[in-house]
C-alpha cells in the first residue's frame, strides 16, 4: 500500500510495457517511486493453460464495457494486470523499421513522420532485447533494420511441421524467419529452461513466468529496491 503521507518523486501510471520497463529504468536512481496499477495480480491457476476459460469464458478480461462510434455497447477484449497486457501477449518483440519513422502514406490519410529516426532508438532496442530475453537470428528477415548487436539469445527453434513449411518456402525463394521471441527459454539445457514450450503462451498468461512480460522481467525486480512503492487497485482518472 501507498502512504498518502508519503512524498514521491515519481509516479508512474500503469505497469505494462511502458510503465513496467521504465519502472525497472528508474529503480536503481533511489528516487521514490509510487506505481498506479488499476489492476492487480494474475492469479497463479490451472486456468492460466486453459483455453476455454481464456477465450472463450473470458476469465481474465475486464467486465466494464465501452461503447463505439455509433454509441452501442461492446466489450473490449483487453486486461487490468500487473504487467499490462504483456501478460497475454504472444512475446514477439519486433524493431520497428527505419521507414516506419517517416511520413507514410495510408488509403485514410498521411501519418506524419516521427520527430525522431530508428538510429536514435536503435540502443534503446538492444538493451530492450536483453532485457526482455529476446531470442533470434539477425539477417534472416530481409526487413530487419540494422542492429548494433546480436539477439541476445538463438531463436526458438520450429516445431516439426513450421520446420517443413519453412524449408519448403525457402526452396521457393522466400524468407521466412524466426520470430523474435521473448520467453526464458534454453534449449540446450532443457532441464534448466523455464520456459516448456507448451502450446498456451500467446494470449494466455504464463504459470510458470517463463514469458518476458512485464510483470516478471521489470515490475518484480524493481520492486526489490525499498524506494519503490506498487499501489494496486488504483484507478486513475
Amino acid at each position: 500500500m501507498g502512504d498518502s503521507t508519503m512524498h514521491y518523486d515519481i509516479a508512474i501510471i500503469g505497469t505494462g510495457a511502458g510503465g513496467g520497463t521504465l519502472l525497472h529504468a528508474l529503480a536503481p536512481t533511489g528516487k521514490r517511486i509510487l506505481v498506479l496499477e488499476r489492476g492487480d495480480y494474475v492469479p497463479r491457476e490451472k486456468a492460466n493453460w486453459s483455453t476455454r476459460a481464456v477465450n472463450l469464458e473470458g476469465r481474465y478480461n475486464t467486465k466494464e464495457t465501452w461503447r463505439d462510434r455509433d454509441g452501442q455497447l461492446l466489450h473490449p477484449h483487453t486486461n487490468y494486470y500487473v504487467g499490462g497486457n504483456t501478460k497475454f501477449y504472444g512475446a514477439a518483440l519486433f524493431r520497428l523499421r527505419r521507414e516506419d519513422f517517416g511520413e507514410i502514406k495510408h488509403w485514410g490519410g498521411v501519418s506524419p513522420a516521427w520527430p525522431i529516426g530508428y538510429e536514435d532508438l536503435e540502443p534503446y532496442y538492444t538493451a530492450a532485447e536483453r532485457l526482455y530475453h529476446v531470442h533470434g537470428e539477425r539477417g534472416e528477415d530481409p526487413t530487419d533494420p540494422l542492429a548494433s548487436a546480436a539477439y541476445p539469445h538463438p531463436p526458438v527453434s520450429h516445431e516439426p511441421r513450421i520446420q517443413q513449411l519453412h524449408d519448403d518456402m525457402a526452396g521457393l525463394g522466400l524468407h521466412p524467419f524466426h520470430v523474435p521471441l521473448g520467453v526464458m527459454l534454453d534449449e540446450k539445457n532443457p532441464r534448466a529452461s523455464r520456459c516448456l514450450r507448451c502450446e498456451t503462451c500467446d494470449g494466455h498468461p504464463c504459470l510458470v513466468s517463463a514469458k518476458s512480460d512485464a510483470q516478471v522481467v521489470c515490475v518484480d525486480p524493481a520492486l526489490q529496491h525499498s524506494n519503490v512503492t506498487l499501489l494496486t487497485g488504483a484507478y486513475v482518472s
